[in-house]
């Protein structure tokens, strides 16, 4: 029987996290750099690339991210540091939520939740019909820099799907792509940042645990198809 419980311990290894402390404004490129993440000639092609968008909203993450830093480095250091642009403000830039929208739909979360209700912001909107899963698709690849793929024409392969077992993984929506002694990869469709945490910390320090987006339609389709180890795959 698969035990995808057995690998869920702590990272004990791992470095503490910086905590965030208020005071003078640093922005996440100036952080990085101060990091050694990235070199400030690094940092200034990428906001020279952010610049040249035509008119697209990109975040300096998603920059960072394109020109290969890895993902958990990113997201690390945006969290120690408090740089996480929230959700809500997201919508509102891409144009997807109206700022009244936004307002209507915290003070719904916050009655919610003083009511022992814990309803995520992404859910909450879908209810309130402000929007739907396929628009809040790209806001949520900006908040968790995570890129968005297409699963078409994918099947799961049986022997990665064990990294995490097909029980857990067809409950919380994950396929995963690609696991080696470097790195793994997974697919999901709503990110949840305790799942994500949760899978982070099955796997030893030093392994690269990388996510990726896409649709639930896509996840649950390759979810439902009999492991065919001859079926042709991009992800083995």
């Amino acid at each position: 029987m698969e035990q995808f419980t057995r690998g869920r311990e702590k990272r004990s290894m791992e470095p503490m996290k910086e905590k965030f402390i208020p005071g003078a404004e640093k922005k996440l490129g100036q952080i990085l750099v101060e990091r050694n993440i990235i070199s400030p000639l690094r940092l200034q092609a990428a906001l020279d690339r952010q610049k040249n968008q035509n008119g697209r909203c990109k975040y300096l993450g998603e920059i960072l991210l394109e020109m290969g830093i890895p993902q958990e480095t990113i997201n690390e250091a945006m969290d120690a540091h408090g740089k996480r642009k929230p959700l809500g403000e997201i919508l509102v830039e891409l144009g997807i939520l109206t700022p009244d929208q936004l307002r209507k739909a915290l003070e719904k979360q916050a009655k919610l939740t003083k009511m022992g209700i814990r309803r995520p912001l992404g859910k909450l909107l879908v209810e309130m019909g402000f929007a739907h899963y396929e628009t809040l698709r790209e806001a949520f690849s900006k908040h968790f820099n995570m890129p968005i793929i297409s699963l078409r024409r994918s099947f799961p392969s049986s022997s990665l799907q064990r990294a995490v077992g097909k029980a857990y993984a067809l409950k919380h929506r994950i396929v995963v792509l690609e696991n080696d002694s470097a790195k793994v990869k997974f697919a999901i469709a709503e990110p949840n940042p305790s799942i994500l945490d949760e899978l982070r910390r099955v796997f030893p320090p030093g392994k690269r645990v990388e996510f990726y987006l896409a649709s639930p339609g896509e996840i649950d389709f390759c979810l439902k198809q009999k492991f065919d180890p001859f079926a042709v795959s991009n992800y083995r």
